[in-house]
């Protein structure tokens, strides 16, 4: 990896931060948080991420293929370009699991701002990754790479996927290079949001995970709330499970750790090595999560082992359960992120936006977010009505 270019002693407000993922609102909103100005490429292009990032690109290629380099190449060198300060290194966020290849050619032109290729690529294989957590005596389903003879407790996933879409329950799913099956284990789904610097990590809290159910995705990414009331025994031996795998792996930076909690205890489901879908949830202004990240970069002191967090705080991804196009007079509550734009094209079981709550519990929270989501699907629909157009 290349040595990263911020000097220990420069103030972020001096650097331009590269993001690439998926969709990079949440990226640029905690590079703005942590002093940096952000240059984003995604596959949206929403109205607030054109507002955080001082320059935005929205890749050409089809979502479902991914991040190509024939297209992030351009869009990155434009960027950086357009960058009204020094660039010091890219951030990615989701999208880049399956594809490490293109970690190491981002590698080649800017520092890496998170964990190198090779890390990425061990704790994305089924096969370096369960033999790992078994030397580490780390709970964790029955996973194998060949099809089980017996498929009904077993789920099928695929290499380097993210966001529970990947998942499936399919026994009659044939075998192949890009699977792998875990035993189904009942219970609570529970992410530990940490912070690595290679030898040591510190977890700054827990969010508790739901599903949006759809079609052939019964376990999509729905959204999440924090803190996840967890026995204290439990979240001790998860913390526990988090510093051995950062240092057996070498984890850096902000990360995630996926769990499945039951009565008896937890099992480790994947590391996701990288800022993660609950990022929106830990904004703090007196440690923004990215100056963490950057910071346990750059070798610095990790911070407390807890955000002294006082309230509560829910995220919720709005789904389309038909094909809508975005009213022209649509007007968007501020707990409204990841905004399309106005006469947008928006496809059947297509993210709409995210919605966003704090409240003083976590139940409140959820329930707030909840009903939220109700309230933009309202929205929507009865725009679209009075204008004869189509259903949600």
């Amino acid at each position: 990896m290349r040595p990263i270019d911020l000097p220990k002693t420069s103030s972020p407000r001096d650097a331009s931060v590269l993001i690439a993922a998926t969709s990079g609102r949440a990226l640029a909103r905690a590079a703005r948080d942590a002093g940096y100005t952000p240059l984003v490429a995604d596959f949206f292009a929403d109205v607030d991420t054109r507002e955080l990032a001082h320059a935005c690109r929205k890749m050409p290629s089809a979502i479902a293929r991914g991040f190509q380099w024939q297209s992030l190449a351009p869009a990155l060198g434009g960027l950086a370009q357009d960058a009204p300060s020094p660039v010091c290194g890219l951030v990615y966020g989701a999208g880049f699991e399956d594809r490490p290849v293109l970690l190491d050619t981002i590698a080649e032109r800017w520092p890496l701002l998170g964990n190198d290729a090779a890390t990425v690529t061990a704790v994305k294989a089924p096969e370096t990754f369960f033999a790992a957590l078994d030397k580490l005596g780390i709970p964790h389903p029955a996973t194998q790479t060949m099809r089980p003879e017996n498929g009904n407790h077993w789920v099928t996933k695929r290499r380097g996927g993210a966001g529970g879409g990947h998942v499936s329950q399919d026994p009659q799913r044939q075998s192949a290079a890009d699977l792998y099956y875990q035993e189904w284990v009942e219970g609570r789904a529970v992410a530990a949001f940490f912070v690595a610097d290679n030898k040591e990590a510190h977890v700054l809290g827990f969010s508790e995970q739901w599903t949006a159910p759809a079609p052939g995705r019964p376990w999509r990414y729905g959204g999440a709330v924090r803190p996840a009331s967890l026995p204290k025994g439990t979240a001790v031996g998860m913390d526990r499970a988090v510093q051995a795998v950062t240092q057996a792996f070498g984890l850096r930076g902000l990360g995630s750790a996926d769990f499945i909690v039951t009565q008896h205890g937890f099992y480790l489901l994947e590391i996701n090595p990288r800022p993660g879908a609950t990022l929106d949830l830990y904004a703090h202004k007196d440690a923004p999560p990215l100056a963490l990240h950057i910071d346990a970069l750059l070798g610095r002191n990790l911070p407390p082992t807890r955000f002294a967090n006082t309230d509560a705080a829910a995220a919720a991804t709005v789904f389309a359960s038909e094909a809508l196009t975005i009213p022209s007079d649509m007007t968007w509550p501020a707990w409204v992120s990841d905004v399309p734009q106005l006469g947008e094209r928006i496809d059947k079981q297509r993210p709409i936006c995210t919605v966003l709550a704090r409240a003083a519990t976590a139940e409140d929270a959820k329930r707030l977010v909840e009903t939220r989501k109700t309230d933009v699907l309202s929205t929507l629909q009865n725009k679209t009505a009075a204008v004869g157009g189509e259903q949600l």
